[in-house]
């Protein structure tokens, strides 16, 4: 009996120790599992959090590229023609006409001087006497078809250019025949003399270009011209061919410098080196072209007609 009752016990011992090692192996399975899932998941996050990155370095690549690419040089096309070596034109399109007038006794009929500020054109009309000759200057608003202000008569002689000045906010008329060194300032709010002053030597014309601070200035006495510095003086002379024609006004941009003529009506175009570009006949007849300006990329030639004829040119193709 007593062996009896220790075989039993001995068989559920046994089995005992059977079922602990049947409940272990389950627990580390199960542990495995879970490690490999957690790994699994680890790894997607790491693998999601990359790929976000690498899209968000690339947008900023990309934008930062096509804002340099958009920054462009803007194009001017009047140089661009110059530049082609196509046979050229100018059409013309009249703009107004103001007529000659009779002001404190003093017919005055004869266009000379003209420029631009920009916003508006200035214009002298001269009594065209010899000596003791007087002039009236007239302020037009671009686009206008008559005058917003007259100015008193001014002793300006011939009064045969202006430019401005935006530097100085000024207009600087040149007087030529007879005291052809003398320059007056004129201010353009007044219409009034402010100053004068002289060259070291004799001009027709002259014309300020605020890009290079310089002056372009046509020599009296033949078509050669000067570049001046900020303070009227020479810095280069230069020489060139003539045309045969008469010297008239002139206007410069940063590249080109246009002298307008008459008789043929041309506008001969140079480099500042003093190389001739160009020299393009005027749709223009039955008047004398005496100044020239432009405003943007449209050229003006005021031209001399018992009063103040404003033709725009601009420059074409030949075809």
């Amino acid at each position: 009996m007593t062996k009896k009752i220790i075989s039993i016990l001995l068989l559920l011992m046994l089995l005992h120790a059977v079922c602990s090692c049947a409940d272990g192996t389950a627990d580390t399975t199960d542990l495995q599992k879970k490690e490999e899932t957690t790994a699994a998941a680890t790894e997607t996050e790491t693998e999601t959090v990359t790929e976000t990155e690498t899209e968000t370095v690339t947008e900023t690549e990309t934008e930062t590229e096509t804002e340099t690419e958009a920054e462009t040089e803007p194009v001017n096309a009047v140089h661009e023609l110059l530049e082609s070596g196509k046979e050229l034109k100018y059409t013309a399109k009249q703009k107004f006409l103001i007529n000659a007038e009779t002001k404190d006794g003093t017919y005055y009929k004869q266009l000379q001087g003209g420029c631009t500020d920009g916003e508006y054109m200035y214009f002298a009309m001269n009594d065209t006497k010899s000596e003791n000759s007087y002039t009236l200057i007239y302020k037009v608003k671009a686009g206008a078809k008559k005058a917003e202000l007259v100015s008193g008569p001014l002793q300006l002689d011939h009064a045969n250019d202006i430019t401005y000045n935006e530097k100085l906010d000024t207009l600087i008329v040149v007087h030529n025949a007879p005291n052809k060194k003398k320059l007056s300032y004129v201010d353009k709010e007044t219409l009034t003399v402010t100053g004068t002053t002289e060259l070291s030597f004799k001009t027709f014309c002259l014309q300020y270009c605020a890009e290079r601070d310089q002056y372009v200035c046509g020599k009296a006495g033949g078509q050669n011209f000067y570049i001046l510095d900020a303070e009227l003086n020479p810095v280069k002379f230069i020489e060139v061919e003539t045309t045969g024609y008469t010297t008239q006004g002139v206007d410069c941009d940063e590249k080109y410098i246009y002298f307008v003529q008459y008789n043929n009506n041309v506008v001969v175009i140079y480099d500042w080196d003093g190389n001739r570009v160009a020299c393009v006949e005027l749709a223009i007849s039955g008047c004398e072209p005496e100044n020239i300006f432009h405003i943007g990329e449209d050229f003006y030639i005021g031209c001399a007609r018992a009063g103040i004829k404003l033709y725009q040119i601009n420059l074409k193709e030949k075809t």
